[in-house]
């Protein structure tokens, strides 16, 4: 794992119950059947940005027919994908494609520490699922970027730098 304990943004956590209502484990557990139920050849992971993929109509005509699935939950944070994907999203399923795409609600994170948990994320994803290949996705917006309108450019870097070692990874 990047940066090792020191950084907060690499180490998995679960998310919070706020609403007492168990939406996120519910969430969660759901795709871990789909991972047992499913054979998809693309797989989204993140965070809202994910999630609200499916509600378009590019979603419908270029993505179901690669039997995509879409693991977004709103509200995640690098250290919640990182939770979830060691917590068995990444089992029983062999995608060609990995899409992750998260960051933009780590707003308590420098982007030294949002880079280490996408780290954190890629590496994950190389060791368990070493035939795909990753896409990193980042965003120009959300409430992160709006206090901070250069600190997507500087995650970009950063993330940048680190994970284009690795020939399956693409920005």
């Amino acid at each position: 794992m990047s940066q090792g304990d020191s950084n907060p943004a690499a180490i998995p956590h679960a998310a919070e119950d706020i609403q007492g209502d168990n939406r996120w484990m519910s969430q969660h557990n759901r795709f871990v059947l789909d991972c047992k139920d499913k054979e998809p050849d693309v797989l989204f992971v993140g965070d809202s940005m994910v999630q609200l993929m499916q509600q378009y109509e590019i979603w419908r005509e270029l993505f179901s027919p690669l039997h995509a699935l879409n693991f977004g939950i709103g509200g995640d944070t690098t250290r919640h994908v990182l939770w979830r994907l060691k917590n068995g999203e990444l089992e029983n399923i062999k995608p060609k494609v990995i899409v992750v795409w998260v960051g933009t609600n780590n707003h308590e994170n420098t982007a030294e520490e949002v880079a280490g948990g996408i780290e954190a994320i890629v590496q994950l994803i190389n060791t368990r699922q070493p035939q795909a290949k990753i896409i990193v996705l980042t965003s120009c917006g959300g409430q992160l970027l709006s206090a901070h309108p250069c600190l997507e450019v500087e995650i970009l870097f950063v993330v940048s730098e680190r994970i284009t070692l690795w020939l399956r990874v693409h920005l």
